[in-house]
């Protein structure tokens, strides 16, 4: 069995540093003892809460877009891993342009991994995917398709084209719903239920809310990632898809009466709006090969982490009373103590 990459001074490139797992992740390494560097986007707020903690991170901004940028930092830099997570994370009814999705999504893959091929030491690669992409690939589906799952599930048959044509150690991620301290995309229903909550706001449910999820907390998933780096010299890893999850389904009802439980206030209930609306139907993943030949599976209960997001919630809400939403707006937040 191939030995586990060891991180310590190891040359690791997280793109999408300056987002939720990302942030995360670029921690982790860092923390790891792997040389670590966090890209961001050109256009990143300038804000603490949006950079790695760990002052041995180097920050470099710059577009995924730009191979001539992307080729020098992956060459010049020495990196031996890319872990790309940056992307336009949205959904059906946004507001972003498709061709903007499109350019991100899969010009932004492509280009890191040209940029992994053409290094004088060629980079390995780990690409982060979505759940969502799960029903462009399923024969008969009737779910719509927009911009975002089409544009992922054609960055995963990028990532395989780089692999199986050009030998690239390439893994693909596909994740459904992580959640934990520092999602500042409010539209989400964990940060946006504890907002609602610290608010002393009843959270709203627009659906009937008995949709099963498989929630995963972000720790949990960083160590995921963790643990396919390592292995990306892996016959079982090289070339594969792996998900993240847990195994388990939560209706989105008791996940936000469990998170309104966790914040303190469990006498916020829900109220359901019953709106018709098309979302993906889950069907629930037993993560045995990501056990088998990662080793892998969540450790966290969902009370568990739930608690420890809450806290990073309050502690952040109280360190900043002008609350940044992901559209870079300030909004005054009164914390319910």
């Amino acid at each position: 069995m191939p030995q586990l990459l060891k991180w310590n001074s190891r040359r690791v490139l997280v793109t999408g540093a300056d987002g939720f797992v990302g942030y995360w992740l670029a921690n982790a390494l860092a923390a790891h003892g792997a040389q670590t560097f966090a890209l961001i986007g050109p256009d990143s707020p300038d804000h603490e809460k949006f950079r790695p903690r760990n002052p041995g991170i180097k920050v470099v901004r710059g577009n995924i877009t730009d191979l001539n940028f992307m080729s020098r930092l992956v060459a010049d830099s020495g990196i031996e891993i890319v872990y790309h997570l940056a992307a336009i994370n949205t959904n059906t009814g946004t507001g972003r342009p498709p061709y903007e999705i499109f350019e991100t999504n899969i010009r932004g893959v492509y280009t890191i991994l040209e940029a992994c091929r053409i290094a004088p030491q060629p980079a390995r690669a780990v690409v982060a995917s979505s759940k969502e992409v799960e029903g462009c690939f399923l024969s008969g589906t009737i779910r719509k398709q927009h911009p975002y799952m089409a544009a992922k599930a054609a960055a995963e048959l990028v990532t395989r084209a780089y692999g199986d044509t050009f030998g690239l150690a390439v893994a693909l991620m596909r994740s459904g719903n992580i959640y934990g301290g520092g999602d500042l995309n409010w539209s989400r229903l964990v940060p946006g239920t504890v907002r609602s909550i610290f608010r002393g706001e009843t959270p709203v449910i627009r659906s009937s809310g008995l949709l099963q999820r498989d929630y995963v907390y972000v720790e949990d998933a960083v160590t995921a990632y963790l643990a396919v780096g390592e292995r990306l010299d892996d016959p079982a890893v090289k070339g594969k898809l792996f998900r993240i999850a847990t195994g388990r389904g939560t209706s989105v009802l008791d996940m936000v009466k469990q998170i309104a439980y966790a914040a303190g206030r469990p006498d916020l209930q829900p109220q359901v709006l019953n709106e018709k609306s098309e979302e993906r139907i889950n069907v629930l993943y037993a993560p045995e090969l990501e056990q088998s030949a990662l080793g892998w599976k969540s450790r966290h209960s969902l009370e568990e982490g739930l608690s420890r997001t809450c806290k990073w919630y309050r502690d952040f809400f109280k360190e900043d009373a002008a609350l940044i939403d992901a559209r870079g707006n300030k909004e005054t937040v009164n914390l319910i103590e």
